[in-house]
């Protein structure tokens, strides 16, 4: 155990900083379960898919390139379905959406892990900085367009981070969405802005406003 977690204590769940995935897991019986995962190839993505598989899950697992995801498939057991989701590019998030219509699947769970932070540059994508398209309007537009491929008890899981608290009290700058004003690798206009835009959209109202049927969003 880190001195971190010693410190950092647990949470009203019972589990804390040091708590692993496996120990978050125990005991359940996935088979038949299918998830959607991304930033699969790497830290806490990677590390999810390995669990979900480990207990018997069916897992998507999506990378910024079909070989990235497919290498990421590779270093673990599993059933484990490599998919190209690029979330800075909206015709490679519609060709995740499509091919799991296609394949017509039912999710149990869509794990919206997939994330960029602190760009040293100032870099944009359709006129929008690109930590807050990536993070933010790429999953925005992935979990959408896959409401109704959720089951009924489907969940959506936002990863996020603490970094919006350290957010201005005005929230989002809405007219700086694009940091030409003023960039920074950790300014809320940049990695704190695509964090901040999380915890509204992660609300069970924010959710179950737009399923059908209703299903539950977690922010983690």
């Amino acid at each position: 155990m880190s001195l971190l977690a010693m410190f950092m204590g647990k949470g009203p769940s019972g589990y804390g900083y040091g708590t692993t995935a496996e120990v978050v897991t125990q005991g359940l019986a996935l088979k038949g379960r299918n998830f959607l995962v991304t930033g699969a190839n790497s830290g806490l993505g990677l590390e999810t898919v390995r669990v979900l598989a480990q207990r018997g899950g069916r897992v998507f697992a999506t990378g910024r390139t079909k070989e990235k995801a497919t290498a990421a498939a590779h270093r673990v057991p599993g059933v484990i379905v490599p998919v190209e989701c690029e979330l800075s590019d909206p015709k490679s998030v519609r060709g995740c959406i499509a091919f799991l219509k296609q394949e017509g699947v039912q999710l149990d769970a869509i794990i919206a892990n997939a994330g960029i932070m602190a760009l040293p540059e100032l870099k944009q994508a359709f006129g929008y900085e690109l930590q807050f398209f990536t993070n933010h309007i790429g999953h925005f537009m992935l979990v959408t367009g896959l409401l109704e491929q959720l089951t009924e008890k489907g969940r959506v899981v936002l990863v996020s981070s603490d970094a919006h608290k350290r957010a201005p009290k005005a929230g989002i700058e809405f007219d700086n969405l694009s940091g030409e004003r003023h960039y920074s690798p950790w300014r809320l206009t940049d990695n704190r802005n695509s964090r901040i835009s999380c915890v509204p959209r992660s609300s069970p109202s924010a959710c179950t406003a737009r399923a059908k049927p209703p299903m539950r969003c977690t922010p983690a």
